[in-house]
């Protein structure tokens, strides 16, 4: 037998197929990967364009809700509550055995200010609950309308809360006050305080869309 009847005989290699599970696969974890990364940049747009701070002599308003969680929100609703801005200022979301002196121990450079105007809600803890427990509250006041006092990165959701809680008829007049954490510095490669407050805020978001603004 010859070298050419030897390499006749042998039996070719069949071509490598192509694997269309690896194929599917990529193409489902590029999704998982990009979907997000899309939906996180899109909502960092989002938190940009908010409602700048209103001037103090263009707010006006029956009552004010201020929310906690963030230093200085406090401050704001106690200095547009002595400027005559606000006639009665709920503040959302206190613990429960504290006092307005301990949350804010400036109010005794307020003599202006009546004690009886600042109504601590005690019972809630999250956003959705700041509204519905605020909600009984304004009602029993009388306020028509309201500001709504909170931070740049919060505002967008708590505002979309509000009017999905508060009737129709009540005016909510957002009052939305600068932070850093929305501040992206632009000398960091990747900054991850920006970055880190808007996934938060978006993830929290998502959540309100199923079990809040859904129903």
């Amino acid at each position: 037998m010859n070298s050419e009847d030897r390499i006749s005989n042998t039996p070719e290699t069949p071509p490598a197929r192509k694997n269309p599970r690896l194929f599917i696969g990529v193409i489902v974890l590029l999704t998982v990967l990009i979907v997000p990364i899309v939906s996180i940049k899109k909502y960092a747009e989002i938190l940009q364009t908010q409602p700048p701070r209103i001037k103090n002599s263009q707010s006006q308003a029956d009552c004010g809700v201020v929310l906690t969680g963030a230093a200085g929100r406090i401050r704001e609703g106690i200095s547009l509550l002595s400027h005559g801005q606000i006639r009665k200022l709920v503040i959302s979301g206190v613990h429960q055995h504290s006092t307005l002196a301990e949350m804010f121990p400036e109010i005794l450079f307020y003599p202006e200010i009546k004690l009886e105007n600042v109504i601590l809600e005690r019972r809630s803890s999250t956003t959705a609950g700041n509204a519905q427990s605020s909600l009984p509250i304004v009602e029993a006041l009388g306020c028509q309308s309201i500001l709504l006092i909170t931070s740049d990165y919060h505002m967008y959701r708590a505002l979309k809360t509000f009017v999905q809680v508060f009737p129709g008829a009540m005016r909510i007049i957002p009052y939305t006050m600068s932070s850093d954490r929305l501040y992206l510095r632009q000398n960091l490669f990747f900054d991850t305080r920006y970055w880190g407050t808007v996934f938060e805020e978006w993830c929290k978001y998502l959540f309100y869309e199923v079990f809040v603004f859904a129903g």
